[in-house]
């Protein structure tokens, strides 16, 4: 069973209470990581859940072998990560002729995560949510939104990663299980990789669940002295211009919500609406200044939204 804790405080206070729980021998190698909160609690209330997967797939995940560490893909540290990224450029077209081995890069998340932060190279996933992923399982179909299809499972390295792990855990003992040899996860995901080795083959944020929505690699690892690279300009969703502050806003349709980017003018001129379709609907929030988020949707149900 998987288990995941996110919480938010002080963060001597935090980081004390996750050395009380480690003294556990059931959790005394977890993964604790850390990234500040800039404007409060990213959490502000305290809540408890029982989620018997917390990685939700169409037809469940109680028939695959996630206890069976042979049928998961092998965790790669961070720096031995940036080594296959650096290594990437010796499995080209000259190369990969001769050895025949390729190297794909995987990105286990949803689309408008891609849009805020990506590993360079790393195709944009065709997926709005995950438990309707279906890299690897187009068989023989032509497929040109898989990028696992027609992929030679022998001697391709498929490198996966998401944004904490637990995602490509799980899916690469689906990928296993149709004959995928030589995959290989990033440890403790993205944020685990900007914290020990900062941006390097990483463009733009990194997207996160909560509040914060977009967070810049500095936020996990402050660069000293280093040149700033060049800014990750993404799309909006809207007109296609560019968007500089990489910074997602949900739909005002109630009945949408979509996560999308937006420039400040088509926020405007489409009343916090993702779409002119939207705008029609019959039920609206109002368009949110800044960096607001809408509170929980049963706020506006039975309210005067139009």
């Amino acid at each position: 069973m998987s288990r995941e804790l996110m919480l938010s405080g002080p963060r001597k206070d935090a980081v004390a209470y996750a050395d009380w729980v480690k003294k556990d021998h059931r959790f005394c190698d977890m993964l604790v990581q850390t990234s500040p909160a800039l404007t409060g609690h990213a959490f502000p209330r305290l809540k408890l859940r029982y989620k018997p997967s917390l990685v939700q797939l169409e037809g469940g995940s109680w028939h695959l072998p996630l206890l069976d560490p042979s049928m998961r893909a092998t965790p790669l540290t961070p720096s031995m990560w940036k080594e296959r990224l650096e290594a990437k450029a010796c499995l080209d077209v000259s190369s990969s002729e001769t050895s025949g081995r390729r190297l794909l890069l995987l990105d286990v998340r949803n689309d408008y995560e891609w849009d805020v932060g990506h590993f360079e190279g790393a195709l944009r996933p065709n997926v709005d949510c995950f438990r309707s992923t279906s890299f690897g399982l187009s068989g023989e179909m032509e497929d040109p939104w898989d990028p696992l299809n027609g992929v030679d499972k022998e001697k391709t390295d498929i490198l996966m990663y998401c944004t904490g792990g637990i995602r490509c855990d799980v899916y690469s003992t689906i990928l296993r299980k149709k004959g995928f040899r030589n995959l290989y996860t990033l440890e403790g995901g993205v944020s685990n990789y900007l914290k020990a080795e900062g941006p390097a083959g990483w463009v733009g944020n990194l997207f996160v669940f909560d509040g914060r929505l977009s967070l810049p690699p500095a936020t996990f690892r402050p660069s000293e002295g280093e040149e700033e690279e060049e800014r990750w300009v993404g799309r909006c969703y809207a007109c296609g211009s560019e968007v500089v502050e990489l910074r997602h806003r949900n739909c005002a349709n109630i009945d949408c919500n979509r996560l999308y980017l937006c420039c400040g003018w088509c926020a405007a001129e489409l009343a916090g609406c993702c779409c002119s379709g939207c705008k029609a609907a019959p039920r609206l929030r109002p368009l949110l200044p800044g960096h607001q988020r809408y509170l929980k949707w049963h706020v506006y149900r039975d309210a005067d939204c139009s």
